[in-house]
């Protein structure tokens, strides 16, 4: 089968690349940089490249006709008041390139948010799902909140906090419910709705076992690697602050802190478990997923 990966060099799509080879498929991405993208993945030579800027419609090179099923895994990191905007004109010229495949499948990875008080990031991502909704393609999505495995942005965030401060000081956001899933998990979910009709035109929840707050978290981490950790809270730090402090202490920027700290505000655990039905999959607790990461060498974005 021959799959499309937009979002290639995401960490998402370099741990789904050699995933999906190892069952078999033939995998075509699309990415802006082919020179770059074969320097950094050692499993470059076993896909197919296809160049093209998502911001530029007419830097994208023809798409193969006889693709069945594309992924979406773009997802900008970037602060700007224009995010919405090229979020938007990105999947729009995703849509139009694809549409004139064969393609059957659009399969979505996007982050899950039920609050009320809906993050302006979430909100353009909602939009990015309305736009591909208007493909030709069955539109199927996953929606996930915390990603724990070797190289995720808020493993390696737990991960920094936890190693480097005996005593944590964090805002109110760290005691709002998260439903954690493990990396395996989530792409044993991507593939396993691979044409499956029950899938299309449906989004779904997916999340592991527990749910915890981020203080849970991460003294469930200490607790692995036995370290004496304090978290204080200060209900009214706000999160931009916060979010500064993160990038100069941990090995990622303010943009990824500063998001996730906007994903978790409220509450991100699953409102519903159809996914279940139609993919039964025993998901790994958080320890587990803790005790996988922590052993395994970090695959990081490019991006």
């Amino acid at each position: 089968m021959k799959v499309l990966l937009a979002g290639a060099n995401s960490y998402i799509g370099r741990m789904l690349i050699p995933f999906l080879l190892e069952k078999g498929y033939e995998i075509v991405c699309l990415v802006s940089d082919k020179k770059r993208f074969q320097e950094h993945n050692a499993f470059a030579n076993g896909v197919t490249l296809i160049s093209g800027d998502l911001l530029r419609e007419q830097s994208i090179e023809t798409l193969p006709a006889d693709i069945e099923v594309a992924y979406y895994l773009v997802h900008s990191m970037a602060q700007s008041q224009d995010l919405a905007a090229l979020e938007a004109l990105s999947a729009y010229n995703f849509v139009h390139a694809l549409d004139r495949t064969d393609c059957r499948q659009t399969i979505l990875l996007s982050g899950l948010s039920h609050g009320n008080g809906r993050s302006k990031r979430m909100e353009s991502r909602k939009h990015v799902e309305d736009i591909l909704k208007e493909g030709k393609s069955a539109l199927t999505i996953l929606r996930a909140t915390i990603i724990i495995g070797s190289g995720s942005v808020s493993f390696e965030i737990i991960r920094d906090l936890t190693e480097k401060f005996p005593v944590i000081t964090i805002s109110g956001w760290i005691n709002s419910p998260c439903q954690p899933i493990a990396i395996s998990d989530v792409l044993t979910y991507l593939e396993s709705v691979v044409l499956n009709e029950k899938t299309f035109n449906r989004s779904f929840d997916i999340g592991g076992p527990d749910i915890l707050t981020f203080k849970e978290m991460i003294l469930e981490y200490a607790r692995i690697r036995q370290l004496k950790r304090r978290v204080i809270t200060i209900p009214f730090l706000p999160s931009g602050i916060l979010s500064y402090w993160l990038s100069r202490t941990s090995s990622f920027g303010y943009a990824a802190t500063h998001n996730l700290a906007s994903r978790l505000k409220g509450g991100t655990i699953m409102h519903e478990h159809a996914i279940q039905e139609i993919v039964p999959n025993r998901c790994l607790t958080y320890k587990e997923s803790l005790l996988l990461a922590i052993n395994h060498t970090p695959v990081k974005s490019n991006e």
